[in-house]
C-alpha cells in the first residue's frame, strides 16, 4: 500500500526551478512540509521554510543545513536536485571549472547527507532521493566534468545506502536523461535534442513522489529514465 506524504517533512535543494520547482510543486501538492535550499527564493503557491545557500561556496552548506534543520525539526525526506552542467572538452576545460562542477554536483550532495543523516539514524526513518542523470552511468560528447562528478554522486549514494540500510534509512537514485530544462539551453546538447520530443520536470516530480510514496518493505534504488522516441 502506498504511504501517505501528508504532514511528512522535506528539505529540497535547487527548488528554483526544472526538475527542483516541479518537485517543490508535486511535494506541496501532497500535503508535505518544504524546507527548501537555494541560491534565491523559488517562487512558490505554497508555505515552505527557505534557507539562502550557494553549493558554489562549500564552507556556507553545513551552517545552512544546521539552520533550515533546526527551523524545521525532524526531517522525513530529503531530495539532493541542485547541479550545474558543463559542456567542455578535455583539453579546454579550465581547472576552476572541473572542481566548480564536482563542487557543486558531487561534494555538496555529501555535505547536505551529512547533515541529516544523523538525525534520521536516531530516529530509524527517512527517505534520500538523489537526481542523478543518464550521465551516472554512461559518457556524453564534452561533457567530461559533468559525468564524472554524477558518475562519482552515483557511487557516493550507493555506498550510503549500504551505510543507511541498517538504520532503515532507503536510498534512491533517480537517473533521468532528456529532460526539457533551461540547464541545456544554448548547449550543444541543448540544440541537438532541439525540437524532440522531451520529459517534462513534472514527469520527473510524479516520480519522485511515487518512489516516496513505496512502503517500507520496497527498495528501488536506482531508475533510469530515458525518454521515449519512437521514430
Amino acid at each position: 500500500m502506498l504511504q501517505t506524504l501528508k504532514d511528512k517533512t522535506a528539505i529540497l535543494t535547487g527548488a528554483s526551478r526544472g526538475i527542483g520547482h516541479a518537485i517543490a510543486v508535486a511535494l506541496a501538492r501532497e500535503g508535505v512540509r518544504l524546507g527548501l535550499l537555494s541560491r534565491t527564493p523559488p517562487q512558490l503557491d505554497c508555505e515552505f521554510v527557505f534557507e539562502p545557500c550557494d553549493f558554489g561556496s562549500l564552507e556556507s552548506v553545513p551552517a545552512a543545513m544546521q539552520s533550515l534543520c533546526k527551523k524545521l525539526g525532524n526531517v522525513d525526506f530529503l531530495i539532493n536536485n541542485a547541479g550545474v552542467f558543463l559542456e567542455s572538452a578535455v583539453a579546454e576545460t579550465p581547472l576552476a571549472d572541473w572542481e566548480r562542477i564536482l563542487r557543486v554536483n558531487l561534494t555538496a550532495p555529501f555535505l547536505v547527507c551529512r547533515e541529516v543523516l544523523p538525525q534520521m539514524i536516531a530516529r530509524r526513518e527517512g527517505r534520500i532521493v538523489n537526481i542523478a542523470s543518464t550521465s551516472s552511468v554512461q559518457g556524453y560528447l564534452q561533457q567530461a566534468a559533468y559525468c564524472a562528478s554524477k558518475h562519482g554522486l552515483l557511487g557516493f549514494a550507493r555506498c550510503l545506502a549500504i551505510e543507511a540500510r541498517p538504520h532503515n534509512v532507503h536510498v534512491y537514485n533517480l537517473c533521468p536523461g532528456g529532460v526539457e530544462t533551461d540547464l541545456i539551453k544554448g548547449t550543444y546538447l541543448g540544440e541537438r535534442l532541439k525540437g524532440q520530443q522531451m520529459i517534462a520536470p513534472a514527469d520527473i516530480a510524479e516520480m519522485v513522489v511515487f518512489l516516496l510514496q513505496q512502503p517500507g518493505n520496497i527498495d528501488l534504488p536506482e531508475i533510469i529514465v530515458r525518454r521515449f522516441a519512437s521514430a
